[in-house]
């Protein structure tokens, strides 16, 4: 045992530490962890690059949506096709919102274009539940590739 050095000290220099709460605060912090990551459901969206992906020689021609969103929620939605010339149509907002029921007539009533490919191009304030509303329409009504821009 160590003591204190000097005349009258006589200390003791060797102590213990309690760790006993550190282990019990590390004991609740991993079954804290344990019980959540069962109920955490990761969801995900399937995405690929549209376009520019592949070489020229495997690109196929072939028609597609753009849909392109102003600041006050308007879409413009433009038939690309590739024989034809461009179809453009305007979307006007519904009480500030996307009118998804209206973005989903539009896509039926031109889809004998036999469209897989769309693009999305919002504004920098459009909000990210709106994009995907629009995906999800998308994907609903058979088109297959996706195009967000800018990412």
């Amino acid at each position: 045992m160590a003591f204190a050095q000097g005349p009258n000290n006589k200390k003791d220099l060797n102590f213990e530490l309690n760790l006993m709460p550190v282990f019990d605060i590390l004991a609740v912090c991993i079954c804290f962890l344990l019980m959540t990551v069962v109920w955490v459901e990761v969801k995900a969206l399937e995405t690929q690059q549209s376009i520019g992906g592949q070489s020229l020689a495997e690109t196929t021609q072939s028609s597609s949506f753009w849909l392109t969103l102003d600041e006050a929620n308007n879409i413009s939605f433009t038939v690309k096709s590739t024989k034809n010339s461009d179809k453009q149509y305007s979307i006007t907002n519904l009480r500030g919102q996307l009118d998804i029921k209206k973005v989903a007539s539009m896509i039926l009533s031109v889809k004998n274009e036999k469209v897989v490919t769309a693009h999305i191009l919002p504004t920098k304030n459009t909000k990210y539940d709106q994009v995907i509303q629009l995906m999800d329409v998308l994907k609903q009504n058979g088109v297959k590739d996706i195009g967000l821009s800018p990412i």
